[in-house]
C-alpha cells in the first residue's frame, strides 16, 4: 500500500525550441498536478488548506548551478501567480535562497518591500543566520533568518540534478543552503548529514510542499551544468514528501543515464544512501514500490 504520493506532470512542448519556456503550458503543467494532489481535485481549496490567509510563504529556490541548472524564475513566478489567485498574494511570497547575486543572475528582483514578492539571500544585509545553535545526529549548526524568522511556511523548490557526492540532489539536499555550514556535510555521501539536517523540527514544521523543477536535468556531472549530461525533461514533480520525491528522482536520474550509456550511480560509487537513512528516520516513503507514482502528460 502507498504511504506518498508524488505526482509528475509532464509535455513534450513546454520547453521551446530556443530553449525558452512556454508559460502557459507551464502554468497548465502545474494546475494540473496541484488539482491531482487535490482529494478534491481543486487545487484552490488544497492550496488554501496547506496555506493560511496571513501566512509568509516561503519559495525556497536553488541557484547554485547559475541560470542553465537552477531553480527557473518561470517555475517561481508561476508558483506565485497560483498562489496569488487563490488569496495567498504576492506581498506574502518571500523568494529566498543563500547569496543575492544568486538570486538576481536568475532573474529574480531583489525586494524587501512594497509590491509583488519578497526576495533576498540569506547574506542580504540585516538578515543573516540565527543565533541560536541547532543539532541533530551529527549536523550542528545556525538556520538561515529568512526560514527561521521571516517565514510562516515554506514550498522546497529544487532542481533535479546528479550530485558528484551526494549521488541525487533534489528536495533533501535543498536544505544545505538553509544551514551556515553546509561545507562540512560532504563526507561519506552526505550520509547521514542530509537526513540528520532534515530531521531539524524548523525545516520539518515549516515545509509544505516540494515543487521540483525538472524541465531540465543534469544526470551526470553535477550539480554544475554541463550540456552534455543534461536533458530537456520537461517535468515538473509535485508531492509532500521529500524523501519520497527524492526517490522518485533517483528514478529518473537512473534511467537518464541508463539511455545515456552511463553507469549507475552505485556503479560509480555515490549512490544516494541517504534517501534510504531518511526514510529509516520516518521522514517519508524511501522506497518505490510505498510510493504512488502518478505520471501525467499535458
Amino acid at each position: 500500500m502507498a504511504e506518498s504520493s508524488v505526482i509528475q506532470v509532464r509535455s513534450s512542448l513546454v520547453i521551446e525550441d530556443d530553449g525558452s519556456i512556454d508559460l502557459d503550458i507551464l502554468h497548465q503543467m502545474i494546475e494540473t498536478g496541484f488539482n491531482a494532489i487535490s482529494e478534491s481535485n481543486d487545487y484552490g481549496d488544497y492550496l488554501q488548506s496547506i496555506f493560511s490567509s496571513g501566512d509568509v510563504i516561503g519559495l525556497k529556490v536553488n541557484g547554485l548551478a547559475g541560470p542553465a541548472m537552477s531553480t527557473r524564475a518561470e517555475v517561481v513566478n508561476t508558483l506565485s501567480n497560483l498562489l496569488d489567485e487563490i488569496g495567498r498574494p504576492r506581498k506574502k511570497h518571500l523568494i529566498w535562497d543563500r547569496f543575492d547575486r544568486e538570486l538576481s543572475a536568475l532573474g529574480f528582483a531583489l525586494n524587501t518591500g512594497g509590491g509583488g514578492p519578497l526576495c533576498f539571500g540569506t547574506d542580504h544585509r540585516g538578515v543573516g543566520y540565527s543565533n541560536s545553535l541547532v543539532s541533530r545526529g551529527k549536523v550542528g549548526g545556525l538556520l538561515s533568518r529568512v526560514l527561521v524568522d521571516y517565514c510562516d511556511a515554506i514550498i522546497n523548490i529544487p532542481v533535479l540534478k546528479d550530485h558528484g557526492i551526494a549521488g541525487v540532489t533534489c528536495a533533501l539536499k535543498n536544505h544545505y543552503g538553509s544551514i551556515h555550514n553546509p561545507n562540512k556535510y560532504h563526507d561519506s555521501a552526505c550520509d547521514p548529514y542530509i537526513a540528520d539536517l532534515n530531521s531539524l523540527e524548523q525545516i520539518r514544521s515549516k515545509q509544505r510542499l516540494i515543487v521540483v523543477d525538472a524541465l531540465k536535468v543534469q544526470f551526470h556531472g553535477g550539480p554544475a551544468y554541463h550540456p552534455r549530461w543534461a536533458a530537456d525533461y520537461g517535468g515538473i514533480l509535485i508531492g509532500t514528501d521529500p524523501v519520497a520525491i527524492d526517490a522518485v528522482g533517483y528514478k529518473i536520474i537512473e534511467d537518464l543515464r541508463k539511455t545515456a550509456g552511463l553507469e549507475t550511480l552505485k556503479g560509480t560509487r555515490r549512490e544516494p544512501i541517504y534517501i534510504k537513512t531518511a526514510g529509516k528516520y520516518g521522514l517519508g516513503a524511501a522506497e518505490l514500490e510505498k510510493i504512488d507514482f502518478v505520471k501525467l502528460n499535458v
